[in-house]
């Protein structure tokens, strides 16, 4: 009996096996040229997650995956754990052999290419003493993401990796000056990137391919692929969009620092310039559900203040009536806090201020429903706008903060003019003729240097707190050294001083050189005896939080490469007159028909 109900049970367990082929059958039909397929194969058509839609197909990964027979992700597992052996061997070849096999196994998974291409531009180069050979990898990592666009086409995070290693990687390294000319030389691989971005718009003003303008031509394909409809994941939207323009900063920047200024220089910072310019006009996702333009914060601002006009006229006199009502109802120590100027603040009412500044704040809607009866109904229809228009505006200030959009648009501006150029021209030439040992040439032209620095930064205040003051410290140091060697102090009437006051505190040789202007520190430890007893009431104030305004982050400046010719050094009547006639400091370098002499306003090249 129990042998029989056996023979039965197996009968019934085939034939429910026979009975799920049918819809297994139905379910994962593959597609052919005259049918549309399984429930599955549709279903890839209509998403395109098929390796088709994804990007080419690989056979060589697709028959290790079926050789795998769903052991997949085992094989992974010991793949990757093989790579990191083999680069704690330094077993490079083996590495990179690893690597290609783990990207059959997983040619969709964007996190392998980025990760591996970092590995190898970041961490294997650094393992070699050769620049040269350090080079060598760090292309290596891009090709190795080149390979990964192919296998995921047209995806934007790995189309702008490859663009931030070929900007940042060979243009911010130690060895910079050494990887942007091998980058330079290297046609090769010009030849390679030809087949993925037209490589000849990448020329730099010495006509060769440039690293910066080259990583730009990646992240505007990157940004193509957005605006094509390819979502983008895992990576911000403002950042995204903003490495495009920042690429043209970040090479203005750096051919000044190689000594190629003038004209050249100026078109660059106009090109840089109109390019955020557009990134400021392009619509940004932000986490609120809406899009913003980075550009559009001043057109806010002064429709904020033309509806806040339009309030006012609604209901005159209401919102200093609800105020003068607010003050009353303070406490004495809120109400003698209330208008003491914020320099003026000490630990004591520090609070008190605030507080009292909050509480005597009137909002819009407080100010519509005490309007006249007459216009109570279209002055809160204009509070709610007003409430609206103020989120908008804090939003894009925010973002606009976050890219540092307001320093870099007045830099490209400030960097275009004539007085800009001067500058940076003779501080150029100055460092060259204290390499040379003319020591007094030099001292000219740096002092002509530090005049055309003050004038600047007199038109553009906001340029003093910034990264080029920080650029510029360097260049007064080597000007101190210069006055040693001539037995001179630093001069009480130096233009420069309000850097040296800011830096102080960063550099113990600026302070040493802010003490020589016979100005007072700030710090204690460098004040007399008696000037270190201070009543209470002065204790307290010296107590006092700075209200200081928030500064630019610093970024990673390359160094200037020597120049290879000595520069025309301008005379003192130059000083007075024309800088800007002074030929260019790389005038080896530049173009034959390149005229140092500096427009306002220069044009692109057409």
């Amino acid at each position: 009996m129990s042998q029989e109900i056996s023979f039965w049970r197996k009968v019934v367990y085939v034939g429910a096996i026979v009975m799920l082929l049918f819809p297994l059958f139905w379910i994962g039909q593959p597609a052919t040229p005259k049918s549309a397929g399984g429930v599955l194969a549709r279903l890839r058509s209509e998403n395109a997650l098929s390796q088709a839609s994804l990007g080419e197909i690989d056979p060589a990964g697709e028959s290790i995956k079926l050789a795998t027979l769903g052991l997949r992700p085992l094989a992974v597992a010991l793949l990757w754990n093989k790579s990191f052996e083999y680069k704690k061997k330094e077993d490079w070849d083996g590495l990179s052999a690893t690597l290609n096999q783990i990207t059959k196994l997983e040619p969709n998974f964007i996190t392998v290419w980025e990760h591996q291409s970092h590995n190898l531009s970041y961490n294997v180069s650094v393992e070699f003493d050769d620049y040269r050979m350090r080079y060598h990898w760090v292309t290596k990592g891009i090709d190795f993401l080149v390979d990964g666009i192919h296998l995921n086409r047209e995806n934007p995070r790995l189309l702008h990796y490859t663009g931030w290693i070929t900007g940042q990687k060979i243009g911010r390294a130690d060895e910079h000056v050494q990887f942007r000319e091998l980058f330079r030389k290297d046609e090769d691989f010009h030849n390679k990137l030809n087949h993925e971005i037209p490589i000849d718009k990448a020329h730099g003003w010495d006509g060769r391919p440039d690293n910066w303008l080259t990583g730009r031509l990646w992240y505007q394909r990157a940004e193509r692929a957005v605006d094509a409809g390819i979502p983008l994941k895992g990576k911000s939207p403002l950042v995204f969009h903003a490495d495009n323009p920042m690429s043209l900063v970040n090479y203005s920047t750096t051919i000044e620092d190689e000594g190629v200024l003038g004209q050249t220089a100026q078109r660059s910072w106009y090109e840089a310039g109109e390019a955020l310019g557009e990134y400021g006009r392009r619509p940004i996702p932000t986490s609120w559900g809406h899009n913003v333009r980075l550009g559009e914060y001043d057109q806010v601002k002064e429709a904020l203040t033309r509806m806040e006009q339009r309030l006012e006229q609604l209901a005159p006199g209401v919102r200093a009536q609800i105020r003068q009502e607010k003050i009353a109802n303070l406490t004495p120590e809120q109400a003698a806090a209330l208008d003491v100027p914020e320099e003026k603040l000490t630990d004591a009412n520090f609070q008190h201020h605030m507080d009292a500044v909050q509480k005597t704040k009137v909002t819009h809607q407080e100010v519509a429903q005490r309007a006249p009866e007459q216009n109570r109904k279209a002055a809160e229809k204009l509070a709610d706008r007003l409430g609206d228009e103020e989120v908008l505006s804090s939003r894009i200030a925010h973002y606009r903060s976050i890219v540092n959009y307001d320093y870099w648009t007045i830099r490209c501006a400030a960097e275009q003019t004539k007085v800009a150029v001067d500058a940076r021209e003779f501080l150029y030439k100055a460092k060259q003729a204290y390499d040379a040992a003319e020591l007094d040439e030099a001292r000219k032209l740096f002092e002509s240097s530090w005049h055309a620095w003050r004038k600047l930064y007199d038109q553009h205040p906001r340029l003093l707190d910034d990264i080029s003051a920080d650029e510029l410290s360097a260049g007064i140091k080597q000007y101190q050294r210069l006055l040693q060697q001539l037995d001179e102090e630093l001069p009480a009437d130096f233009p420069l001083g309000e850097i040296l006051k800011m830096r102080q505190d960063r550099d113990e040789s600026l302070k040493q050189m802010y003490r020589q202007l016979g100005t007072p520190l700030s710090s204690d430890a460098d004040k007399p005896e008696a000037a270190k007893e201070e009543p209470a009431e002065a204790k307290s104030e010296a107590a006092k939080p700075p209200m200081t305004e928030a500064k630019p982050e610093d970024a990673a400046r390359p160094k200037p490469e020597a120049g290879t010719s000595k520069p025309d050094a301008p005379t003192p009547q130059d000083t007075a007159n024309k800088p800007s006639d002074a030929k260019p400091a790389a005038e080896k370098a530049k173009p034959a028909a390149e005229d140092p002499k500096a427009a306002e306003k220069p044009k692109p090249a057409g």
